[in-house]
């Protein structure tokens, strides 16, 4: 369970990390697309394929064992975890179907067809990777292999300083389709793994393949795609957070805007905005921690710190800074928005904070 808990932390954070980086204005002598259009030419052709794949997280969260079917925008998954975890996806039309038939709830999602429209085609995929990395990085094609019996050119990104958001990384990408059928990731000794044993473009894939039939006893929940936050007072978080540490309003300090997620099992977290002479700053996340998540040490490329005298960590790279501890029963965590403000701001502002009851 560990494990998994080590994923769903490392996936909340390139998801911040991922929406930080979209909004960055940064200029290069070249891009990714100028390096690998050289080689690969994209199939106009809708894909129709069969593939299986192994996705190695290591320490991260263990091994999982996928099936695939894809045919047009349809698309089945069936992952399987070497802990029993067994999860079937489904997306057809505008719907996601996600089943876990382990713990026998299933959730399910609606969405337009333009909001997945930019994410549909391979070629869409690998060049969404590459632009997150391409200043952080040198990338260059380094040759061709044979990856599940297919053609593909290998393309390396190496890190260009030893602390980086996203550390090395190889793909191994189809000549003709431009699928990514192995890619390979190193973040601070966090090795992720995804390759490729088996891939047929000529599999006959059935419609119903893409039909979803669930037990009638099995638990549904409906994902909004809309924002879950909610707007709320000062006095509405003093009430429900009872005793908890605030950032002070002092020297251009402004608290903009207060928001909670509502979460089970009293598991809701609070985002305190603040904004600095008329700025974004950073926002600070506020939540009941979960005994189990003291012992999840650093991920990615955190590393640990000292804060207010708890075992901390700390995020620090040109375009992501943020730091978490536990501190009395609830996790903190302070994430930066203003590229001029350092870790060590971030830390001074931690110092800085009070309690409100």
């Amino acid at each position: 369970m560990m494990k998994w808990k080590q994923s769903c932390r490392a996936a909340g954070l390139i998801a911040v990390m991922t929406f930080s980086l979209v909004g960055c204005n940064t200029e290069a002598s070249y891009t990714p697309q100028e390096i690998i259009e050289q080689a690969l030419h994209e199939s106009k052709e809708p894909l129709t394929y069969y593939g299986e794949y192994t996705l190695d997280m290591g320490e991260l969260g263990g091994k999982a064992y996928v099936k695939e079917w894809v045919k047009d925008r349809n698309r089945r998954i069936e992952m399987t975890g070497d802990n029993g975890e067994h999860v079937i996806t489904v997306t057809k039309d505008d719907e996601v179907i996600s089943y876990d038939v382990t713990e026998h709830t299933a959730y399910t999602m609606a969405y337009s067809q333009d909001e997945l429209d930019g994410l549909q085609s391979p070629k869409d995929q690998v060049q969404l990777i590459f632009n997150m990395v391409k200043d952080t990085h040198d990338i260059k094609i380094a040759g061709e292999e044979k990856v599940a019996g297919r053609d593909t050119y290998k393309i390396v990104a190496k890190t260009k300083k030893t602390e980086s958001l996203f550390g090395d990384m190889e793909a191994w990408i189809d000549k003709k389709t431009w699928l990514t059928l192995k890619m390979k990731s190193d973040n601070a000794g966090n090795k992720m793994l995804t390759e490729y044993s088996k891939i047929n473009f000529a599999e006959k894939i059935e419609d119903q393949q893409f039909t979803l039939d669930l037990p009638k006893d099995v638990t549904i929940q409906e994902i909004s795609g809309e924002d879950p936050s909610e707007s709320i007072s000062l006095e509405d978080a003093k009430q429900q957070l009872e005793t908890f540490l605030m950032v002070p309003e002092e020297n251009g300090l402004t608290l903009d805007k207060i928001s909670v997620v509502k979460g089970i099992e009293d598991r809701s977290e609070y985002s305190f905005d603040y904004g600095l002479d008329g700025e974004l700053a950073f926002f600070v996340t506020v939540f009941k921690a979960d005994a189990s998540m003291a012992d999840i040490g650093p991920i990615l490329n955190e590393k640990e710190m000292d804060i207010r005298g708890q075992k901390g960590t700390v995020m620090d790279d040109q375009h992501f800074r943020s730091i978490a501890w536990q501190e009395n029963g609830y996790q903190y965590s302070i994430v930066g928005q203003n590229p001029e403000l350092t870790a060590e701001d971030l830390v001074s502002y931690a110092q800085k904070m009070i309690v409100v009851q």
